[in-house]
């Protein structure tokens, strides 16, 4: 069983990288043409609608969540009747949330000329969106069998049919693009092939699992239905809180300033999107080979995992900010221009942003596989109420900066040491000490590295933007390398890597 899962693991883990590799490779290229071609405004528009869907989209109530929780046990005991009844009622209970969400889209329609500010493109702003709806509507028809794969630990199998569709879909959406210059014939491209790629992976699932009856009859036992409705009210507060804080940016910029910077922001937001895709695809990768390890294995096994996945996430999350802090304007210059940029308060408050985010993965990895939701539902409101409140005080009085300001402070008086005691007290039964002591740690080692960096960086003159980006980003990672290995060579975590890294 524990080769089996740390099998699984891996599997998903350089599964999930692949297809990330892949889809930012190609999503780059073509988001750097979609801004040439079709220009800021239509970035901000995606941005805004982007995260208008994604408050829909709460009206799923992390049932997808909650599913996966409760199939983790009946999937490690081989219960064919409760999977079988799990997976149906998930079934029914999506396609009612396709009409749900379809009917809170439409109220949503007068509303809009409201949230684009200084909006001058000659495109029907209210079918854009309805083509952004029908890609989120008809998702919940075709997408449901996935969850299945991913709770048995096998999502790598998808990895094909995920990289096959990622070509054909960017592929065909860059040359629409160049033939058409046209908004609305790529989006139709993106709805129509992620509709074909759910139903390609549905009869995958299918034939891979031939036993499981997706129409079963039978009822959900009333134990199980309680249990998932508590665990649907507890992720929903999250849900909520969530998007509050991350999903809001793009209408409060749209609506406070207006839909260009929107778009300037965007193109940040895509990039740090990709590389928190990259950091969750391996982190999260170990949600459902957690959930069967919280099924079979002891406490003790289950705290020493979660401190290795935490080792990790923050090098690969430490690396990655100051990059962000120290990189990304270059970049952004290099990609498209000067005239894109964001000024580097608004970069340092993306990258600790970022970092706040990133380093609750292993946390809420915990969380998700123990279905630990309805506890702390609470505290995500509260994050949001603060969240919202600041952003509408401070993005008047400062702009942009004052909006992700905002989101830093709300995550530093509410989850960001909430979620830490739940899991410790309820899933490891331990002191969190060691934990802040780790934290403090870690922004230490980060408070070194940056402020080595700035004296390096402060006594380099380079004009060309290549070699500059190349030389920055050399020092950025020999520097913090360097940095987290003497503060770390102590730690049980650094030998359990050197030992592995002996026997490899």
């Amino acid at each position: 069983m524990k080769t089996e899962r740390m099998r699984n693991s891996f599997f998903n883990s350089m599964s999930s990288v692949l297809v990330l590799f892949t889809s930012t490779i190609l999503s780059f290229v073509l988001r750097t043409y979609f801004i040439k071609i079709l220009g800021e405004q239509c970035l901000g528009l995606d941005g805004l609608y982007t995260n208008i869907l994604s408050l829909l989209s709460i009206s799923e109530l992390g049932f997808a969540m909650v599913i996966s929780f409760s199939l983790y046990k009946p999937l490690a005991e081989k219960n064919q009747d409760k999977i079988n009844k799990l997976m149906s009622f998930y079934k029914d209970i999506y396609r009612k949330m396709a009409f749900i969400v379809l009917g809170i889209s439409i109220v949503f329609l007068p509303f809009l000329k409201f949230m684009v500010k200084d909006y001058t493109v000659n495109y029907n702003i209210y079918f854009i969106y309805l083509l952004y709806v029908g890609d989120s509507v008809f998702s919940y028809f075709t997408s449901y069998k996935a969850i299945l794969i991913e709770a048995d630990q096998k999502k790598y199998l998808l990895t094909p049919i995920r990289i096959v569709f990622n070509v054909l879909t960017y592929g065909l959406q860059f040359i629409i693009l160049l033939l058409t210059k046209n908004l609305v014939y790529y989006l139709v491209v993106r709805l129509v092939f992620r509709q074909l790629e759910n139903i390609a992976i549905n009869i995958f699932v299918s034939k891979r699992y031939p036993d499981v009856d997706f129409n079963c009859k039978k009822k959900v036992d009333k134990e199980d239905i309680d249990k998932i409705k508590e665990n649907v009210n507890g992720v929903l507060f999250h849900k909520l809180g969530n998007y509050a804080v991350n999903g809001t940016d793009n209408i409060l910029i749209s609506s406070i300033i207006n839909i260009s910077v929107a778009g300037l922001y965007t193109n940040y937001l895509s990039l740090i999107t990709i590389i928190k895709s990259l950091i969750n695809g391996v982190i999260t990768s170990a949600t459902s080979s957690f959930g069967n390890l919280n099924v079979t294995d002891s406490i003790e096994t289950k705290y020493n995992i979660f401190n290795i996945i935490n080792f990790v996430c923050f090098f690969v999350t430490g690396m990655f900010t100051i990059g962000i802090y120290f990189l990304m304007n270059v970049f952004i210059e290099i990609w498209i221009g000067s005239s894109f940029l964001l000024n580097s308060s608004c970069v340092f408050f993306i990258a600790i942003n970022f970092y706040l985010i990133s380093m609750l993965q292993p946390i809420d990895t915990v969380k998700n596989s123990t279905g630990l939701y309805y506890i702390d539902r609470f505290v995500p409101i509260v994050q949001a109420i603060i969240n919202l409140v600041l952003s509408f005080l401070l993005g008047r009085i400062f702009g942009l900066v004052g909006i992700l300001a905002s989101t830093t402070i709300s995550y530093l008086v509410t989850v960001s040491w909430s979620k830490v005691i739940v899991i410790y007290k309820h899933v490891f039964e331990k002191s969190v000490s060691y934990y802040f002591k780790k934290q403090f740690l870690n922004i230490l080692t980060l408070f070194m590295s940056v402020l080595i960096l700035h004296f390096i960086y402060s006594r380099i003159s380079i004009q060309n933007l290549y070699i500059l980006f190349l030389v920055k980003g050399f020092l950025a990672v020999f520097i913090f390398t360097i940095v987290f290995g003497l503060f770390n060579f102590k730690t049980k975590e650094w030998h359990f890597f050197i030992n592995c890294f002996k026997k490899f």
